[in-house]
């Protein structure tokens, strides 16, 4: 809440009111964003729906619609509508910041650092925590942001998402493919990586989902999730740590009961079962309070190997963690978040 304070204080001295409508070119950025997450909670809830007890016409439209998909191949990516997005900078005039860790190891504002990550030379995968519900930091203050691309070198990063965001959900699934989000399976990642295209995933997945909204502490699900390790080893990617302030709470605290039963069912299911509130900041479906993302230097995995190691790949993620663990303390006072507690389960 301090943080959220602060980030008025800050309209207020650029003489901004912080209203979606202070621009037009930030009432787009908030109608799109809000518009994309809300679709995002209910397109699968509403085709449930429309599947169990919507009229014949409905269910028919629903099955061909899936269909065709499948007959013509899922909805391309779209340069165009990216850049558009990108355009936006939704995070940036909504009042979010991104920091990026220079060569001196200091965090500083993006356009005032010089960065060490050059995705046009080769490509790079960035790393997101926590997970939140929505990915909202690294989405709209790195992926979607034109000038992070630009300090990046990077024409585009492909999100990796959950396979049912892509392939299953209607109307969503087509959207998020035209902005470049792919299935987050091991053979989709290599494939792009290989191909020369940097990649953002969430190594947390969806097990993290179920921690977001913890009022105590934020937790990384990460003591046993290796396999984007293993991935950067065999790709020959480097690991580029991103954490992003004010994500797990971004859409709310969660005060249902019984959080370790749901938290064994969550693991179980693989899907989060925690509370939702989709109507946040100015009662919208766009993530409320300060989210501030913070890039660090990217990790290299060192030699190529298709089948490294299993000490290898403990290593490096042992790396990895305490990399990302400093990351953490040394820039949260600067991001807004001095009270912080991080853990790792």
């Amino acid at each position: 809440m301090v943080n959220r304070v602060e980030m008025g204080a800050r309209f207020m001295t650029h003489k901004t009111t912080d209203y979606p409508w202070s621009s037009w070119l930030r009432l787009q950025g908030v109608i799109l964003v809000s518009l994309t997450f809300g679709a995002w909670v209910v397109s699968g809830i509403i085709c449930v729906l429309l599947l169990l007890f919507g009229s014949t016409p409905m269910r028919v439209a629903i099955v061909t619609y899936f269909a065709m998909g499948k007959i013509a191949g899922q909805q391309p990516f779209n340069q165009s509508a990216y850049d558009y997005v990108g355009s936006l900078e939704a995070g940036a005039t909504n009042g979010w910041r991104l920091l990026v860790l220079d060569d001196k190891t200091k965090a500083s504002p993006m356009d005032k650092q010089s960065n060490t990550i050059d995705c046009s030379k080769k490509p790079h995968l960035f790393c997101s925590h926590p997970h939140g519900l929505f990915c909202a930091g690294v989405s709209l203050n790195v992926i979607h942001s034109k000038k992070a691309l630009t300090l990046f070198k990077a024409k585009r990063i492909r999100l990796m998402v959950h396979f049912l965001l892509v392939n299953a959900f209607p109307l969503i699934k087509d959207w998020l493919r035209a902005l470049g989000q792919m299935p987050c399976d091991r053979k989709t990642c290599t494939r792009l990586l290989k191909s020369g295209e940097s990649c953002a995933i969430v190594p947390g997945g969806v097990r993290e989902v179920v921690w977001s909204g913890r009022v105590d502490k934020e937790h990384l699900y990460l003591s046993d999730v290796y396999g984007f390790i293993k991935l950067a080893i065999q790709c020959g990617t480097p690991l580029v740590p991103v954490y992003t302030f004010g994500e797990s709470l971004s859409m709310g605290p969660d005060w249902v009961p019984l959080f370790k039963l749901r938290r064994k069912i969550s693991y179980y299911l693989n899907a989060p079962i925690r509370f939702l509130s989709i109507t946040q900041r100015w009662c919208m479906p766009f993530p409320n309070g300060r989210l501030v993302t913070v890039v660090g230097l990217p990790i290299d995995p060192g030699v190529v190997e298709s089948e490294p190691s299993r000490d290898r790949v403990k290593e490096l993620h042992g790396k990895y963690v305490e990399s990302l663990l400093k990351m953490i303390e040394d820039t949260k006072e600067e991001a807004g978040y001095p009270m912080q507690v991080t853990v790792v389960v």
